[in-house]
């Protein structure tokens, strides 16, 4: 998978991250600009959910701060396609 469509996924799942879990009613835009540490106390949970579902070592956690969109680029640095199981 190149990093373009690695980039694509990691966007439209940080995306409903966001407007699932912090219940933001703001554009897709105004979340890529967002820095989530400044702006919301439930934070540390959102960098979490980051590490869970892309499989990212908790090591990285340092590594993925930032606005949002920061995060995309350097989640889809750290992030290594694993497949534990078969894609059907």
């Amino acid at each position: 998978m190149d990093n373009s469509e690695k980039e694509r996924i990691v966007k439209k799942n940080i995306l409903q991250i966001f407007k699932e879990n912090f219940n933001v009613i703001i554009t897709d835009d105004e979340i890529l600009d967002m820095k989530p540490e400044k702006e919301s106390e439930a934070s540390l949970s959102y960098y979490e959910s980051i590490l869970d579902i892309f499989l990212i070592e908790p090591e990285h956690l340092d590594s993925i701060t930032g606005k949002v969109k920061d995060t995309i680029k350097k989640v889809t640095e750290l992030w290594t396609i694993t497949l534990h199981y078969s894609i059907p």
